[in-house]
C-alpha cells in the first residue's frame, strides 16, 4: 500500500512541476501551484505516515501542512 501512495506523491510533484513549468504559458499564479500541491501532499504524507506506524504526530504535522495550505488557498480564491 505505501507503494500506492508513493506512487500518487510522485504523480503530484510531477504535475506540480510540469505546471510550474507551464505556468507563464497558461497564466497561472506561482501561489495557486504551490499551495495546491501543498494541499495534496500534506494529506499524502498523513496517509503514508499512518500506513507506515510513523506515531500520531508525524499523521498530525502532515494533516497540519495539508490543511494550513488548503485554508490558504481558499482565502486567495474568495478573494478574488
Amino acid at each position: 500500500m505505501l507503494h500506492l501512495v508513493d506512487l500518487a506523491i510522485a504523480i503530484l510533484l510531477t504535475e506540480a512541476g510540469l505546471l510550474l513549468a507551464l505556468r507563464r504559458r497558461h497564466r497561472l499564479a506561482l501561489a495557486d501551484i504551490l499551495l495546491i500541491a501543498l494541499a495534496g501532499l500534506g494529506l499524502l504524507s498523513a496517509l503514508r505516515a499512518g500506513l507506515s506506524d510513523a506515531g500520531p504526530l508525524a499523521i498530525m504535522l502532515g494533516l497540519t501542512l495539508g490543511g494550513l495550505a488548503h485554508g490558504a488557498d481558499l482565502w486567495r480564491r474568495l478573494k478574488r
